[in-house]
């Protein structure tokens, strides 16, 4: 691992206060497909390494059937709104087969631009996930139900306030135990906290969560960032399965 950044539990969070829309404003959308009344942009101003081109913004459609929602963020020129969706092609190989006009980008993280530090690219890494989860509802919502490891900024606290034994030192194979009894626990991790490194000369971010939708699962995130933009590949990998979970 080439300059590595090992970050605290609090950094994998929005660090910037936004003035969000009043919720008691908000009116249940229309079924279907439908401009979206909230802006997307508003995650992008909660990360402080993080700002949008000039010459683009965010826009999203949302998706609603029976309590239920998904969205999808594009990135437009600034100068232009969104189609109504009738009038856009449709992603018919994506989940709702969900509308993309003419006029965006491929991927929206390509108009989103940063300082290029490390806490940049993992910032950049939380906001994908986040703006992949825009207008999620119910049964529409996974990421989330995903809570980044550890859980505090000294994890080894969280022991200790359940053992009476001062001279123990946890491990991380000890914090994940506490967390849940898992049934498989496939992999023990090196480092838990989200950290930063260049792999081939890609900037790279690796994170752990656990997610509780169904089961208990234990999630390795693996961002690669394109080494000059924000665009980045995902794999993301079960290392670990527990009973318990929730349905919804």
């Amino acid at each position: 691992m080439k300059n590595l950044t090992i970050f605290t539990a609090s950094a994998a969070r929005p660090n910037l206060l936004v003035n969000l829309a009043d919720d008691a404003d908000r009116i249940e959308p229309t079924a279907g497909w439908s401009i979206s009344a909230q802006n997307p942009e508003e995650i992008i101003h909660g990360f402080s390494q993080l700002k949008l081109k000039k010459e683009f913004k965010l826009r999203g459609y949302q998706y609603f059937s029976g309590g239920n929602g998904n969205g999808i963020v594009w990135a437009i020129p600034a100068s232009e709104e969104l189609p109504h969706p009738n009038f856009c092609d449709r992603l018919d190989e994506m989940f709702l087969g969900p509308p993309k006009p003419e006029i965006a980008l491929d991927d929206f993280m390509a108009a989103i631009s940063g300082d290029k530090s490390p806490l940049s690219y993992l910032q950049a890494a939380i906001a994908l996930h986040e703006l992949h989860e825009f207008g999620a509802m119910w049964h529409g919502c996974s990421w989330g139900q995903d809570r980044i490891l550890p859980f505090t900024d000294d994890y080894k606290e969280e022991i200790f306030s359940e053992i009476d034994d001062p001279a123990a030192d946890p491990s991380i194979e000890d914090y994940l135990n506490f967390i849940h009894p898992w049934d498989e626990l496939n992999e023990i991790p090196d480092i838990l906290n989200p950290h930063f490194f260049y792999q081939n000369g890609k900037p790279t971010v690796v994170f752990y969560t656990i997610n509780d939708i169904g089961y208990y699962k234990l999630n390795r995130y693996i961002h690669t960032f394109e080494k000059e933009s924000y665009i980045q590949k995902v794999e993301r990998e079960e290392i670990a399965a527990g009973d318990g979970g929730i349905i919804f």
